[in-house]
Formats: structure tokens, C-alpha cells, sequence
């Protein structure tokens, strides 16, 4: 080949101008040749080692030197003295000694060619031993050993030639697992094996062993190049297809089962480990830490400790790990990343299988992570990333989920007996068959014999159309029927996703009332305390909300309170130290506050309470309970008021040592606080800070609120039979309230969708397909943005499509009808001209009425309104009510719209 040839078959695969560097070379090399240049373009990074690798290999079949090869006498051991031609030698030139033979020179016949023989010294004209393989290049070098480019000197063919590096051949345990992974895959005689050619001596002195050059690509390579023509929306050809990467797969599992029947495990599969040639042949490679299965076997793994990964970035994850755990993290098995390696068998090769073959459904990574402990983690938990579409409009089949599912399981027991069964599972797919890990359905079954049967099924419907009309309406009528319910089943999701939107809403604009409310009163405490009004103020301490002739004005025996309190005066306690003459003209400047209070904590229940009788008041206040149960006014002067008064606080009790008012101090905006646990429900205490004129801190004012009605609400309005179950969750996944239909087993304190608390932790929202407890079940989550909260509801995608189509002008499953918020009062009001609309199937981006969480105070309290034992503290438990619901009017104009002038300017 000449050099215009050799360059324009650079050009094929590479845009690099070889011009300077082949100048160059020639001014070097006296006698060039192409694998002298090709070697000091590879030496000299002009190309790389697979354009170096393509460029020996591509060409025809090299029978040179086969003459001169039959002439040469035989050795001892029956081979043929080989000795590649060479220049004549010139006068005054000197005979290059053996170790010159071996190194890198320029200025031989084939530049930088070192010869190797069976000795493993470098051949020349005085080494008296047969030359084996010619070194052309270094293909790659890794901590532990190297791999050149050789060619066989007597079969004129290309082989990788991997050694062991001096240094690490001292290393015995290293050593030894070279050795092993020398023999083992010599052994493993399988056409999806890359074969071992022999043993010989490395070029740096090491022990080397020849193999099959395999030109091709990773199998890794494959799916990104998938991957990327998906998402620019090109077709698929065969090899790219899923069934064509499927068709690969298979045959990697059965070059792994050959090995298993033989007692060895591969321990590092992964793409990178997977070989693709250029006429597609497949091979499984690199097994350096392969193993014999069983205990004993291990010895060699004691004292190494080698990463070819460094530190603890996640991106180096995908390269093998050696020491206390083998393997490459992201595709080790629960077993082999906790470390059991003498418990390791095929079923460990078949998780790595598993995840392999998720990541060629998905083409996305199997296990996630951002450090290696969290990968290494995950991987003994067996976690997995949800296997998901690799993009719009692409699915991953049902069948190929299940698989991966039982390849993957944590138990090596609920795995496949054997990878050759997981093997035959993927076929039975690739086949359209049923398979074992997901038996079909009636539907299924006659769906793949129609699919298997194209003619017969047309034969068949021939003979129906010719048997009479009646056969074609009914055909007609079920292909009606079948559209119907896909209908039914699109306008089940849009409701139940538009029902969960809404109840989100509704649940979240209660309790932003109660933080707006929260935000006026501190606003008109803030100016009433830097007002400086004057007048005597009246100060009962615990003391006096106890029975008796001393006893403070209009003292009531409240059940919802759990004793004697007071809804016209405060309790008022003084921090140690401080004088009631001091507090006495701050007192004084909130007293209006007192009158304000009651009403905050009935308008908590009903914007309407102004038309309550004040009987019923008294009742909802005293018996029933309100949703703001408490309020608290803690001073940085050390004065403490808090609303209803009750003997259970301390006359001397300080609440600026309390961990919330020390939070609440350095915010400047409503806070709400984790909920705490109150009989059978729980409560939330809200804060805001006390600004005067100028935004000088002067206090905190803290409601706490018992939300379970609304929460209560927001979860019985699911509606439609095919609601399994709706939860209130925190961003943690526990499960704060739910409610289940019948029959349907509880959750536990945390969900047990993993997808679902995944997506919650991340600060997602929408609608997820998964399955629960072996059903496939749809799954919506809202999130609430006061207390980063989120509603969940799970519904049976059976009882969906099983569902009736919607009687005309009936609310549907899953809607939610308008109801305006609930009052307290027993006052009859005055019916609309009209009957509340239904709300349609589309998500408001904001509620337009109250949702009815509020119940009203007529019904008794739950088990939830028992009086508490003890005195709790401001931030402490509160016992809760739930009261029943009665239907009032449309809300009338909110009560703090006099206090506009409270409301501060815009900063300009």
C-alpha cells in the first residue's frame, strides 16, 4: 500500500492531515514501512488506539513471508525459526545488539517494532530463539496491566496481547488473580467468549497472554448511540432496535450460563464489558475478577486492595472496583456489593444481568446515586431508579418490567433458578410469547394468538361477515364498546387527576386563611403596642382561672379545653424578674386584642359567625372547638397573653425560651411548624413576628391550628369507586392522615410506593403508573405549598377501565362539587336561586369557594377531644375536636376588612 492509499483510508475515519507527521517520519526513519508509521503516529497521539487497531486490521489477508517461512529449518520443539526480512546491511554499519532489538528505535525496517519470543527476551540476530509476536502498539494501560496491538510473526494475524506490569507481578495476590483470569477464560471455550491464544512474556518483562483482537465498539456505545437517535426522533435500524439489542442480550446470557454450568461467575458484566464486532459478533470480556463459585475460592482476593476509580465521585462508578467489595458499584448485586463474595453464584450475575437489561429497555442508568457510598448503598438495598420510557411516545412493555422486576429481586431466591430460565424469558418476548414472569391475561392470550395468527384470524372474521350482518354489528358494537371504555378510562384519569388538583387547593387555601389571619392580628398588635395608648389594664394570672370567689369574670368549663378557661380574658404570665407596674402599659395597649381573639377563633370555623346565635357561639368555642385553637402573644419585655386564659400556664412561665419564639424571632414572614401529635390526630402551630412602624421586633404571635377537618375533607372528596386510597404525606413520605376503602389494607407510618416517595422528595407532582402489591394501580400527588405537605391518591387502573360511563348531568367519579365553607351556626339560611355547580374534570389554578373542611359545632367531639391530662405548653399538644359539617351560604366580607389601615405600604 502506498502512502496516498494509506492516507485516504486515514481520511475515511478520522479528519487529521497526516502531511506534517508523515514529513516527519521519514526524516527519521531511513527504511520506513506502514506499521513503522503507523506506530509512530499511534506513539506519537496523531491517532488513537482504535483508529491505530481499524488501520492494521482492515486490510486483506497477509500470506507474506510463507515462502521464506517453509525454508526455515525446524527447531527442537518442532517450530520454524522465523527471522522477518530484513534491509541489507550497509558497509560500516554495526550489528544492533539484543536488548537494542527490543526497544522503541527509529531506524529498524518495521520502526518500533519489538519482537517478542517464546523466551520472552527481545529476538534478534544473535537470540537464538524463535520469534512469536511482533509488538506494533500500546492499545491501553490501566493500574494494573497493559495491552498492545501484536501480530503473530508465523500466522501473520493480529492479536491483543495483556500483561501484567512488572511492579504488580510482585504483588502475589494480584498475581494470582491475573493467572486466574488467564486460565479461566482460556477454558470457557463459547463462541461469545473472546478465545486465548497462549501464554508468552510481555514487552516491560511481565507475563502476557495473546488473545483475539476484537475490533468493534462497547455494547455502552450501542445504547447511546440509541439513545440519541430516539431523542432527535430518527429511525431505528435493526441493531439499534430493542429487539435487536434484545437479540444481543441473549446471546450475553448464554456465553454467561456457559460459564456458570461451569462453576465460574463473571462478577464485573457491565456495557463497557460487552464487545460488539464489526459483523456484529458479540463478546463477553475482561474476566480479571471472575471466580469459581463456592467458599474456599477466595484467597486471592485477601490484602488487594486496587481502585481503578478514584475518590468518591459517582462518575467513576462504572469502572471496576477490587478490595473488600469487587466489582463495578452500579452493576453489583446486593450480595457482592455487601461484600459475601463466598456466597456469590449466578444468581449475582443474573441481578448484573437485570440491571443491564433495564438499562438497554430505558437506556438509562439502573441504579442512581451522587456518591459512591449512596451508589454502594443503593446497591446492597437493592434499589432501583423506576424503569421509565427513554422518551415521548415510547413505552416500556409490561413483560420486559416484570423480567427485570424478578432478575432484580433483593432475595437471590425470588430471582430465576438460572440465568439460561432468565435467558428463555427474554425470548419467549422476542417470540410474543407469555412470559413466566407475568402470565397473560384472557385478553392478553387472544390478543398474541391474533398477532401469530394473522390469516386465520382474517379467515375467521371472513366466515363471520359470511355467516350474516348480525356477526358484523356485534363485531361493530364491541370495537364501540372497546372505544367507550378507553374513553371512560381517559376521562377517569383526567378527573381523578383534576379531583386530587383541587382537593390540594382546598386543603392548602384553609390553612392559607389561617396564616392570613395569623398576618392581620400581627399587624394589629404591632401597632397598637407602638401606639402607646394608655388605660388600665386588667392582669389575671393562672391563678384566677381556677373555681371560685376570686375567679376571673365569665369562666366556663370547656370539654374541648379539658377544664375551666376563659374566652373574654387572657391568661397573662410575667418572664422571673419582671414587675406588673412594667408590664402594666403594654398590657393596657393590647387589651382590645382579647375581643379580637374570640373572633379570630370563630371565624377559624365560619366567616359567618357574626349571624350565629350567641348560644351556639359559646358551644362551638367551649364544646365543639374551633380550628385555631390557641393564641399566644409572647413580648420581648418577658410578657406572655395567651388566648383562651386557663389555669395550665405558669404565672412566671417565659416564652421567649421556647425553641419557636427563638425561630420565629429572626423571620419576617408567617412560619408554620412540623405537626405534632394531639390524641388521635395532630396539631400545627403557626408564627409571625410583632413589627412596629418602623419593623423593630416587638414579640411573636403564634396560632395553633387542628387542621383534621379540612384534612378530613380534602380526603373523603376523592369519590369513584376505583379510589383505593387517599393520604395526607410529609416530603419524608409519612403518612400523616388517610382513608381507605373498604376492604383495603391500611398504609403504615411511611407509604409503601418507593416511586411515589421518591418523586415527593424531589419536589415533583403529577400522575405515576406503578404497581402495588402485584396491581397495577395509578397513583396522583399534589403537593400543598404552606406546608410543603402533599395529597396522594391511589386508584385501581381495573376498577378504571371496568368503571360505567357517567350518567348525563351527574357529577362525575372523582369531581369535586362546590360547597361553601361550613358554619357553626343552626340559623337557617336563605336557599340560592340556583343549585351549586358541579366543577368540571380541569384543574383552577386556585379554589374559587372554601373547601368544606370546616365542619360545623353541632356534632359531638371525636375521641380526638378528650381534655388533656396536664397543662401542655405554647408549643406543646392541644387537644382537637372534629365536628360534623351542616351546608351554609356563600362566605359574607371577611371581618378584618376595617383593618386595612394595619396594613402596611408598599416599600416604594
Amino acid at each position: 500500500m502506498d502512502v496516498e492509499a494509506f492516507k485516504a483510508r486515514v481520511r475515511r475515519r478520522s479528519s487529521v492531515d497526516l502531511d506534517p507527521a508523515i514529513a516527519r517520519y521519514r526524516a527519521l526513519a531511513p527504511n520506513p514501512s506502514v506499521d513503522g508509521l503507523l506506530r509512530y503516529l499511534r506513539d506519537q497521539n496523531v491517532i488513537d488506539a482504535a483508529l491505530f487497531t481499524a488501520l492494521h486490521t482492515e486490510g486483506d489477508v497477509d500470506t507474506s513471508g510463507v515462502a521464506e517461512a517453509l525454508s526455515r529449518p525446524l527447531t527442537a520443539r518442532g517450530t520454524m525459526l522465523i527471522e522477518p526480512p530484513r534491509a541489507s546491511a550497509k558497509a560500516g554499519d554495526t550489528q544492533p545488539s539484543s536488548a537494542d532489538a527490543t526497544a522503541t528505535r527509529v531506524g529498524s525496517d518495521d520502526v518500533g517494532a519489538t519482537r517478542i519470543d517464546a523466551a520472552g527476551e527481545g529476538g534478534g540476530e544473535g537470540g537464538g530463539q524463535p520469534e512469536v509476536y511482533e509488538v506494533l502498539g500500546e492499545l491501553g494501560k490501566g493500574a494494573m496491566g497493559e495491552v498492545h496491538l501484536a501480530r503473530d510473526v508465523l500466522l501473520r494475524r493480529k492479536v491483543a496481547l495483556k500483561s501484567i506490569l512488572p511492579a504488580m507481578q510482585q504483588n502475589r495476590a494480584l498475581f494470582s488473580r491475573f493467572l486466574g483470569e488467564m486460565q479461566i477464560t482460556a477454558q470457557l471455550d463459547h463462541p461469545f467468549i473472546v478465545p486465548v491464544y497462549g501464554v508468552e512474556n510481555g514487552p516491560g518483562g511481565g507475563v502476557a497472554y495473546a488473545m483475539k483482537l476484537v475490533q468493534g465498539r462497547e455494547f455502552g456505545d450501542l445504547l447511546a448511540e440509541t439513545r440519541e437517535l430516539i431523542l432527535a426522533g430518527k429511525p431505528l435500524d435493526a441493531v439499534h432496535s430493542l429487539e435487536g439489542r434484545l437479540e444481543t442480550f441473549v446471546k450475553v446470557c448464554d456465553a454467561i450460563a456457559f460459564a456458570h454450568e461451569r462453576g465460574v461467575i463473571h462478577r464485573d458484566l457491565k456495557p463497557a464489558n460487552i464487545m460488539i464486532g464489526r459483523f456484529n459478533e458479540v463478546y463477553v470480556m475482561d474476566w480479571g475478577i471472575a471466580r469459581i463459585m463456592g467458599k474456599g475460592h477466595g484467597k486471592p482476593e485477601e490484602g488487594v486492595e486496587v481502585y481503578d476509580a478514584e475518590g468518591e465521585d459517582v462518575r467513576n462508578t462504572t469502572r471496576t472496583r477490587i478490595g473488600s467489595t469487587i466489582g463495578t458499584p452500579i452493576y453489583m448485586s446486593p450480595e457482592q456489593a455487601a461484600g459475601r463474595n463466598d456466597e456469590l453464584d449466578g444468581r449475582s450475575d443474573q441481578y448484573s444481568l437485570g440491571l443491564i437489561l433495564q438499562e438497554i429497555v430505558t437506556l438509562t442508568g439502573a441504579v442512581g446515586g451522587t456518591t459512591l457510598q449512596e451508589v454502594l448503598t443503593n446497591a446492597k438495598d437493592a434499589r432501583r431508579i423506576p424503569p421509565k420510557p427513554p422518551a415521548p411516545g415510547v413505552i416500556v412493555p409490561r413483560e420486559l418490567r416484570a423480567i427485570i422486576d424478578k432478575a432484580t429481586r433483593l432475595s437471590p431466591g425470588e430471582r430465576y433458578a438460572s440465568v439460561t430460565e432468565f435467558a428463555e424469558d427474554i425470548r419467549r418476548y422476542l417470540r410474543n410469547e407469555a412470559v413466566l414472569a407475568q402470565p397473560d391475561g384472557v385478553g392478553q392470550r387472544a390478543g398474541r394468538w391474533v398477532s401469530k395468527n394473522r390469516m386465520q384470524a382474517v379467515a375467521l372474521l371472513l366466515g363471520a361477515l359470511v355467516l350474516g350482518a348480525g356477526a358484523t354489528i356485534g363485531v361493530l358494537l364491541y370495537n364501540q364498546s372497546a372505544l367507550a371504555a378507553q374513553h371512560r378510562r381517559e376521562l377517569r384519569l383526567a378527573e381523578l387527576h383534576a379531583s386530587s388538583a383541587m382537593r390540594a387547593q382546598g386543603l392548602d387555601a384553609t390553612l392559607q386563611r389561617h396564616a392570613s389571619q395569623l398576618t392581620r392580628m400581627a399587624g394589629a398588635a404591632g401597632l397598637a403596642l407602638g401606639g402607646g395608648r394608655g388605660g388600665e389594664a386588667r392582669i389575671f394570672p393562672a391563678g384566677a382561672f381556677e373555681p371560685g370567689p376570686n375567679a376571673v369574670p365569665g369562666l366556663v368549663n370547656s370539654t374541648i379545653h379539658g377544664g375551666h378557661v376563659s374566652f373574654e380574658w387572657p391568661v397573662v404570665s410575667l418572664a422571673p424578674g419582671m414587675s406588673q407596674d412594667a408590664a402594666a402599659a403594654q398590657l393596657a395597649s393590647i387589651d382590645g386584642l382579647r375581643t379580637l381573639a374570640k373572633a379570630v377563633m370563630l371565624e377559624s370555623l365560619d366567616p359567618d359567625f357574626h349571624e350565629m346565635p350567641e348560644a351556639e357561639r359559646s358551644r362551638a368555642l367551649g364544646e365543639t372547638g374551633t380550628p385555631i385553637t390557641r393564641i399566644a402573644l409572647t413580648l420581648e419585655s418577658g410578657v406572655h397573653v395567651e388566648y383562651p386564659g386557663s389555669a395550665r400556664r405558669a404565672a412566671d412561665y417565659d416564652g421567649r425560651k421556647e425553641p419557636a419564639y427563638q425561630e420565629a424571632r429572626t423571620q419576617r414572614e408567617v412560619k408554620w411548624s412540623a405537626p405534632r401529635s394531639a390524641g388521635d390526630g395532630f396539631v400545627l402551630s403557626c408564627t409571625a413576628p410583632l413589627l412596629d412602624v418602623e419593623g423593630r421586633l416587638l414579640g411573636v404571635l403564634a396560632f395553633e391550628v387542628e387542621p383534621s377537618r379540612a384534612v378530613e375533607a380534602s380526603l373523603e372528596a376523592g369519590g369513584g369507586a376505583h379510589v383505593e386510597t387517599s393520604l395526607l404525606i410529609d416530603t419524608s413520605g409519612k403518612v400523616l392522615a388517610q382513608k381507605n376503602r373498604s376492604g383495603v389494607a391500611p398504609q403504615g407510618e411511611q407509604l409503601d410506593l418507593s416511586e411515589v416517595r421518591e418523586a415527593v422528595a424531589r419536589g415533583e407532582s403529577g400522575t405515576l403508573q406503578t404497581q402495588r402489591e402485584g396491581r397495577d394501580v395509578l397513583v396522583t400527588y399534589q403537593p400543598l405549598s404552606s406546608v410543603g405537605w402533599y395529597v396522594v391518591t391511589v386508584a385501581s387502573e381495573d376498577a378504571i377501565e371496568r368503571s360505567e360511563a357517567p350518567t348525563p348531568g351527574a357529577p362525575r367519579a372523582g369531581s369535586i362539587v362546590a360547597a361553601p365553607t361550613a358554619t357553626a351556626t343552626a340559623k337557617p339560611k336563605p336557599k340560592p336561586p340556583e343549585p351549586a355547580p358541579v366543577v368540571t374534570a380541569a384543574p383552577a389554578p386556585e379554589p374559587t369557594v372554601e373547601p368544606s373542611a370546616e365542619p360545623s359545632a353541632s356534632a359531638a367531639p371525636s375521641a380526638s377531644a378528650a381534655p388533656s391530662a396536664s397543662a401542655p405548653a405554647l408549643w406543646g399538644k392541644l387537644p382537637t375536636a372534629a365536628p360534623t359539617v351542616s351546608a351554609p351560604p356563600p362566605p359574607p366580607p371577611n371581618p378584618f376588612d376595617p383593618w386595612k389601615a394595619y396594613e402596611k405600604a408598599p416599600k416604594k
